[in-house]
């Protein structure tokens, strides 16, 4: 997927980029930038899929014993409901999800416009298949930290204060790996720190693009 993210800036003609990702798009967007660092000027990593070296190492061991260390997230992505009888049903049923919890209105309204779309059959479907976002969960990369050794571009990662995927143990590991990197903690905020707190994201991006 970083190739063709590659592909897909080098056919553009694009130079000196700001790479800006979240979650797995942060894993991608370091892969880019250390790929081909002379298209980039800067990157944005927040909160980014790189769970931490002690879990990584189990996620490992439990595959050469024949297991999956994420297989309840593999699960539980499976799981997921799929079909709701309107728009507004959708946009009720994440607004009460422990996940959104911390979400605005706002926020959640435009992720239920993004996520459905209208059914042959009448009411909405999920237009994310669950079954990519197993897909996603079976291939978590296990190589993040040797690459992040390799990261030459001038790098802001952000973390929300409560992630369980980028962890202060995965923090600790990539300041071992890239020492000129900066880091800055959103207090209060989890995994999904983009949409909790965007102006604080924002915030924090623009103030280093100034300084950086």
């Amino acid at each position: 997927m970083a190739d063709d993210l590659l592909n897909k800036l080098n056919g553009m003609g694009a130079k000196k980029v700001v790479g800006i990702g979240h979650s797995l798009g942060g894993v991608l967007t370091l892969y880019a930038a250390v790929r081909q660092p002379e298209l980039f000027e800067k990157v944005v990593l927040i909160d980014p899929t790189m769970l931490s070296p002690r879990f990584l190492w189990r996620v490992r061991l439990m595959k050469l014993l024949g297991k999956d260390a994420r297989s309840f997230l593999i699960e539980g992505a499976l799981r997921r409901k799929r079909t709701w009888e309107s728009r507004e049903a959708a946009y009720q049923y994440f607004r009460e999800r422990k996940l959104f919890k911390d979400w605005s209105d706002g926020m959640v309204l435009a992720y239920t416009e993004g996520m459905t779309a209208p059914s042959p059959t009448g009411g909405v479907y999920l237009t994310y298949p669950p079954e990519w976002e197993a897909r996603i969960y079976r291939t978590i990369p296990t190589d993040v930290w040797k690459i992040a050794k390799l990261l030459k571009v001038a790098t802001l990662v952000i973390r929300g204060e409560n992630s369980n995927t980028f962890t202060p143990e995965s923090e600790r590991a990539f300041r071992k790996a890239s020492p000129e990197a900066r880091f800055e903690v959103i207090a209060g905020a989890g995994h999904l720190v983009a949409q909790e707190r965007p102006m604080d994201i924002g915030k924090s991006i623009v103030d280093w693009l100034q300084i950086a």
